[in-house]
């Protein structure tokens, strides 16, 4: 049913050039990178890194948009009496909207986490380890974290009315999401979900003998990944429960 209110609406179109933006950022990211001739920062890690970067930053402004256009199309012209008279309970919206919003989330940074590794391999960048482990643990980590950030920016669009209210919790939870590495606090970023992508981060900074950065994955990033999914759950489970407070009190 919620693919049916949303069939012929601008959501796809946002989602849509949502992906288009952050896999042209991506590729102009990886361009760059690729235009240097030392070898030390031509590798595989280091690209996926960058690009992994970005979650922190742009998924809760992305999902605070993608959120708010749901959130719109429910309420207006009465239509969230409509959807409750066809037997859709605010549980049940609210869980529908989440996966997929949650799903446009995830395309816009696991596109990227994918090709990026394959085309970098593919222009002799050097890789230590499995390809396999390089694509699949930030994704699954990203899956995770657009998750669990839709689900906090889902619940504050559903129970506020003022939209612009979500859309600038979402900019400052990004700017501190992606601020907690370079502050040497990422284990913070487990208390709100703008930060899991930090604190789950599965690269390892460092610096080389020649002054450049270095990134490898960390010794167990499967921990990371787990972690990231029990997170999620939770911060899915508390935004659920805001959603079920609503409805009891309506």
């Amino acid at each position: 049913m919620e693919l049916r209110k949303l069939k012929g609406s601008s959501f796809w179109w946002m989602a849509l050039g949502m992906i288009v933006l952050v896999s042209s950022w991506s590729g102009l990211a990886f361009m760059k990178r690729a235009e240097s001739s030392n070898p030390a920062t031509r590798t595989v890690a280091l690209a996926q890194g960058e690009i992994f970067q970005t979650v922190g930053l742009l998924a809760p402004i992305l999902a605070a948009l993608l959120t708010s256009r749901l959130a719109v199309m429910e309420s207006s012209e009465r239509m969230d009496l409509k959807w409750l008279s066809l037997g859709q309970s605010p549980m049940g919206m609210f869980l529908a909207k989440l996966v997929v919003a949650g799903c446009a989330l995830t395309l816009c940074f696991v596109i990227p986490l994918t090709w990026i590794p394959l085309t970098a391999l593919a222009q002799g960048f050097h890789l230590e380890g499995s390809l396999a482990e390089y694509i699949l643990l930030p994704a699954l980590i990203a899956c995770f974290s657009s998750m669990a950030v839709t689900a906090i920016q889902l619940a504050l669009s559903l129970t506020i009315e003022r939209q612009a209210i979500g859309l600038g919790l979402g900019v400052i939870a990004g700017l501190i999401g992606t601020g907690l590495g370079p502050m040497s606090m990422p284990g913070l970023g487990w208390f709100f979900p703008a930060g899991i992508s930090s604190a789950a981060s599965p690269f390892l900074f460092s610096a080389s003998s020649d002054g450049f950065a270095r990134m490898t994955l960390v010794a167990n990033p499967w921990m990371k990944v787990l972690t990231s999914l029990l997170v999620c759950i939770i911060w899915s489970g508390i935004s659920a429960f805001v959603i079920k407070v609503k409805e009891s009190d309506r």
